[in-house]
């Protein structure tokens, strides 16, 4: 991977290329502002910059902001880290509100700084695999408009296609792959057909069920992405994501949307209270979220993510079944649990007939 290094001192910027080229990264010197963007306009498969904050001319904050900007016109994603000599507190948390992989003080530690641009390719690595397996399900979704009517019934097709562009732009932040917001409309579907529900009511929250996540949209990425266990504050910060998703999808009119809207909200709470927002508990949960809630858990138990390897089919049906003290069976109503105890074979069918080919490497 390309790495552009800008630091007004040569002597430092030479440092850190020769030491990053000891583990073969390729690196690219530069002393100010105008130099970097010139080399990044010239070499396109720069993925990481690795920048002062403080030099002549425009600073490394103003140096970020037009990076980032020519990078998007360019559709392709780059990671900064900043070095400085002269930052306080202030100013790092001004780095981090940018978007910055990472803070580093000067002197520099050569494990810190190898440590970020790992974890800088990793996201890298990550975000552009997750671009290409999104543009392959968006364009066969848009091929197919034959299977989206067929979704929608008599619902205007075009709610489909957003709602499909949403779940998207949701995804586009979290770590998941494409293929998790259509299994979760799978799920969804399946539990509303045993339940009874009229055909219409299916389609419905086939296509509401991957907007659970949409208000993630709003989460910091520092909180959304850290790999590690969060604190009470972040904690707080991600569980927002409910509420920011209800007031996204809240203002629509559509079925499809005021049922997503009803999911966004209320798919953390449980049966026996014990969820968030509102802690609601009992039939006061929409039904349609605790649907969501079962799906959602039981694909993120299968699913191999970062932090925690893919679990086989039963042994997600016992934890979900039998609870393993993060998960209870006290957090779905008894009707939700017999079904699922009945028909969990049919979310392996839908799980493996929808595998992450990236994830699992199939």
């Amino acid at each position: 991977m390309k790495i552009l290094i800008v630091d007004d001192e040569p002597l430092i910027g030479l440092e850190i290329s020769d030491y990053l080229s000891l583990h073969d990264y390729e690196c690219i010197q530069c002393c100010n502002c105008e130099q970097a963007l010139e080399s990044l306009q010239q070499n396109q498969d720069i993925r990481i910059v690795v920048t002062d904050l403080r030099m002549p001319g425009r600073s490394g904050f103003e140096l970020i902001d037009a990076a980032r900007e020519q990078a998007q016109f360019d559709k392709h994603s780059i990671e900064f880290i900043v070095i400085t000599g002269h930052g306080g507190t202030a100013e790092a948390i001004d780095a981090l509100r940018t978007g910055v992989c990472e803070f580093l003080p000067k002197p520099l530690k050569q494990s810190e700084l190898l440590a970020a641009i790992k974890a800088a390719e990793s996201k890298v690595s990550k975000r552009e695999t997750q671009q290409k397996v999104k543009k392959t399900l968006r364009l066969r979704v848009l091929k197919d408009g034959q299977r989206i009517d067929q979704l929608m019934g008599s619902l205007d097709s075009a709610y489909a296609e957003l709602t499909f562009c949403l779940a998207t732009a949701s995804e586009h932040k979290d770590p998941e792959t494409g293929r998790h917001i259509f299994r979760m409309g799978e799920y969804a579907a399946l539990m509303g057909s045993l339940m009874g529900w009229s055909e219409t009511e299916i389609a419905m929250i086939r296509l509401a069920a991957p907007l659970h996540d949409v208000g993630k949209i709003g989460t910091p990425d520092s909180v959304l992405l850290k790999p590690g266990q969060l604190s009470d504050f972040e904690t707080k910060i991600m569980q927002q994501h409910s509420i920011v998703g209800y007031n996204i999808l809240s203002c629509a009119t559509s079925p499809v949307l005021k049922m997503a809207a009803s999911i966004a909200l209320n798919h953390h709470e449980r049966w026996d209270g014990s969820g968030y927002p509102k802690g609601l508990k009992g039939y006061g949960i929409p039904v349609e979220a605790s649907i969501t809630s079962l799906a959602d858990v039981y694909d993120a138990l299968r699913s191999e993510r970062p932090y925690k390897p893919e679990i086989d089919h039963n042994t997600v049906c016992r934890i979900i079944l039998e609870g393993d003290g993060r998960t209870d069976p006290g957090h779905w109503s008894e009707d939700i649990m017999h079904l699922f105890d009945a028909h969990h074979y049919k979310f392996n069918n839908i799980y493996e007939s929808m595998r992450d080919s990236v994830s699992n490497g199939n």
